[in-house]
């Protein structure tokens, strides 16, 4: 990972080449009312679907999936990181950080990255099992410190 990313970025801020569901202007995070392991599950398979990406960490104890998102075009390689937890209530939360690795400009993908996956996600679990972030609890997700190169 590369380091010093958590200076360039700034305290709470989403750059222009990162997005993050932990960040009050980041994508929605998500909760459901879904077991851990359903949720994981789907959310390896969906990693799994695209094969320009190569999946670094898969560490289920930990709650963690790392993945090399690769352009299939331009090359460019972007960082995914999501978050599968258990909340105080039993509710699955998922949350993620997709950033640019060595650019300074992303056109939106890793906004829309999360946003597909969460979105298939959705999908995949059905409609019943999504909560909105008011209905769950008032945790904050992965601690600031769980992002990459913070130190």
């Amino acid at each position: 990972m590369t380091e010093g990313w958590a200076e360039s970025t700034g305290a709470g801020e989403v750059s222009g080449t990162s997005a993050d569901t932990r960040r009050p202007d980041g994508p929605e995070p998500r909760l459901y009312q879904a077991p851990f392991a359903c949720v994981w599950d789907e959310l390896l398979r969906y990693v799994r679907r695209h094969p320009s990406w190569k999946l670094a960490l898969s560490d289920e104890d930990l709650g963690l999936i790392s993945v090399l998102c690769v352009n299939p075009v331009l090359r460019f390689v972007d960082d995914l990181t999501v978050w599968v937890a258990l909340d105080g209530n039993g509710l699955t939360r998922v949350d993620a950080l997709s950033r640019a690795r060595r650019r300074d400009f992303d056109l939106g993908a890793n906004r829309r990255r999360i946003r597909r996956m969460l979105l298939w996600l959705d999908r995949a679990l059905g409609p019943a099992a999504r909560l909105s972030e008011s209905a769950g609890t008032s945790e904050p997700g992965p601690p600031s410190e769980a992002l990459p190169g913070a130190s």
